[in-house]
């Protein structure tokens, strides 16, 4: 089986923002072409630490560090070019890693890559996500 991962990245703007005002982050979205194969399954892993400590940008803290702690609930919806969902929409939790080996937290999907896809998503808090989604294809019975 030749696996391979396709990377898409979600509000990277945030890493150099250095505003306080995080509203054009809560909603948003972007598109990105899958390579061939057949995807087995995403994830998502922040790129904020919800563990870190957070330093105000007044105490040389950049906007990355001034964020609040943890996620807000936020839905996420991964649609193809024609608006089918390739998942059902549901909070960016389900989509993180909970322990268990890298492979088996994808949250599995059955469908043909080599398509142009669209993950959008709806912060229902304060806290914007900020990190990438992680597509696990298998292509193994294609002629990539």
């Amino acid at each position: 089986m030749k696996t391979i991962y396709k990377r898409i990245k979600v509000n990277k703007g945030l890493l150099k923002y250095t505003g306080s005002d995080y509203a054009k982050f809560l909603n948003n979205e972007v598109s990105d072409q899958l390579p061939k194969g057949e995807v087995k399954g995403v994830k998502f892993i922040s790129y904020i630490d919800e563990g870190a400590v957070i330093s105000p940008p007044d105490n040389g803290g950049g906007a990355f560090n001034a964020l609040p702690f943890g996620m807000s609930n936020t839905d996420i919806f991964i649609t193809d070019t024609q608006s089918n969902l390739l998942t059902e929409p549901t909070d960016i939790r389900d989509y993180q890693n909970n322990g268990g080996g890298y492979s088996v937290n994808f949250k599995k999907i059955d469908e043909k890559a080599d398509v142009q896809i669209t993950i959008r998503w709806e912060t229902n808090g304060t806290t914007p996500i900020c990190g990438e989604f992680i597509f696990e294809i298998d292509q193994s019975n294609c002629a990539c």
